[in-house]
């Protein structure tokens, strides 16, 4: 994987313990109350994702990394763990620092029916995903507006105006 933080991501249920508990990627911005996103949780799951089919054009991405094309292409940037699930006891430490990311990113420790679906709105990705959905989370999974190339981009000045009422 590109970074440590590919990985980390699921060592949530570890850190979490019991209940639901969200990730998110970094380069996002929340548009509304994410404690909103819960309601669509199904016990049922032990994780929920949006199930985006999104095949990037290989090359670089985002500071400089290598941008690799794999099944479930962004559905663990934005995840919402049920820690209670059985099926997520198998994902532990040693599993995380031992099973290759590319197989923590295609949820290799899930049958498919433990996989849920969130709404797309959930992890909206910006440049890929239909523009006729209202995002509650965007993700500038090519590259955030601070970045040259990406000042432009959807939802871009909305973005530079949280950064600015943040930095008050």
């Amino acid at each position: 994987m590109s970074t440590e933080f590919a990985c980390s991501r699921f060592l949530v249920p570890h850190l979490a313990m019991t209940g639901w508990a969200l990730f998110m990627d970094a380069d996002m911005l929340a548009r509304t109350n994410v404690e909103r996103l819960f309601e669509q949780c199904r016990d049922s799951k032990a994780v929920m994702v949006v199930k985006h089919r999104h095949e990037p054009v290989e090359g670089v991405k985002m500071d400089g990394q290598l941008q690799t094309v794999y099944a479930r292409k962004n559905w663990s940037s934005v995840m919402a763990f049920n820690v209670d699930h059985p099926a997520n006891r198998s994902l532990t430490v040693e599993m995380v620092n031992t099973v290759p990311g590319r197989d923590l990113h295609r949820f290799c420790w899930l049958e498919d029916k433990h996989i849920g679906e969130l709404d797309a709105s959930w992890n909206y990705l910006v440049g890929h995903t239909d523009p006729e959905i209202e995002p509650d989370i965007v993700h500038f999974t090519d590259g955030v507006p601070s970045m040259p190339g990406y000042e432009n981009s959807e939802y871009a000045d909305e973005w530079r105006a949280e950064l600015e009422a943040w930095a008050r």
